[in-house]
């Protein structure tokens, strides 16, 4: 048969299915067709390629050597199609939200209540990636992403989940270990002298409430979820972002060392995005479910505020 040119896309799916399944019925059952006409398209896919794609000696149908070239072929097209339709669904149906926060906010606060954001939008899809740096948007491809700081970032839209207060934690361990009481106050020199956890190397969590910091010893992990889990492990202090940590303080994992000074900060958790995004209703709609989560985390007891409120 003489050829011009590729053979029809749409007998690709025909094929990728046949190839995939090693059967023309179970291809049929998924294509909604009868096997026969299965059967007749591979025949016309043979005789416009001018090759055998199918070895059909045997009780099992297997591929032949062109077979299986051209199936890599058909399943790259038909891989390409689908992870192309996912992105336009995405975009332009409102369907799908893809979010990036800090690993402790995944871990503790969104993940365990994915249920819920999807009862607020069953057709939806939130898809939720972490990282510790901040999110490009003009390179990746996510939507929105919850950011921990001041909320000064002019070129996108900016809005708070929740303010936060900042304190020093540890484990009980770590207390005796180090001779501390929590039923004194200690002025913020001893923390040079204990090892303290950070995800930054300039301690940037730390410096930020106390700048004249110069801690003898220091632990760098990749993420605050680390930061949190080696104090836990009586590893050394970490800052202690409050509400997100209540829950640690509260069931004992980690307790507060009380520090003379009020430690102050303008930071928080904020939603951000690009202004005039696309997928506004399904941001709002994430917003308002993320402030919601921040809103009912446990206060801390009260025989523990007094350790961040000195």
């Amino acid at each position: 048969m003489t050829r011009l040119k590729s053979p029809p896309i749409q007998w690709l799916p025909v094929f990728e299915a046949s190839a995939r399944l090693l059967s023309f019925k179970k291809a049929a059952e998924i294509l909604h067709v009868t096997p026969p006409a299965v059967s007749q398209q591979i025949k016309v896919l043979e005789s416009y390629l001018d090759q055998p794609l199918f070895d059909r000696r045997g009780r099992k149908l297997k591929l032949t050597t062109a077979g299986e070239y051209y199936y890599q072929v058909a399943l790259r097209v038909m891989s390409q199609h689908h992870l192309g339709f996912e992105e336009f669904d995405r975009r332009f149906n409102h369907r799908s939200l893809r979010v990036s926060t800090p690993l402790f906010i995944a871990q503790e606060l969104l993940i365990p209540n994915y249920m819920s954001f999807k009862k607020l939008k069953p057709d939806s899809d939130l898809r939720i990636t972490t990282g510790s740096e901040y999110v490009d948007f003009k390179s990746e491809e996510i939507d929105a992403a919850i950011r921990f700081g001041d909320g000064l970032w002019p070129d996108l839209d900016c809005r708070l989940i929740s303010h936060v207060q900042i304190g020093a934690v540890c484990s009980r361990d770590y207390l005796v270990a180090e001779n501390l009481d929590i039923e004194n106050c200690y002025s913020f020199e001893v923390l040079n002298r204990l090892t303290l956890i950070s995800n930054s190397e300039e301690l940037q969590d730390w410096t930020a409430v106390f700048p004249e910091l110069n801690p003898k010893n220091r632990i760098i992990c990749d993420s605050y979820f680390a930061v949190i889990k080696a104090a836990e492990k009586g590893l050394g202090v970490a800052p202690g972002i409050f509400p997100a940590i209540n829950p640690w303080i509260n069931d004992k994992r980690l307790n507060i060392l009380p520090l003379e000074q009020t430690i102050e900060t303008n930071s928080g958790y904020w939603l951000v995005s690009p202004k005039h995004a696309e997928q506004s209703e399904l941001i709002d709609t994430f917003y308002h479910w993320a402030k919601t989560l921040f809103s009912q985390l446990p206060e801390l007891d009260k025989s523990t505020m007094k350790n961040i409120e000195s």
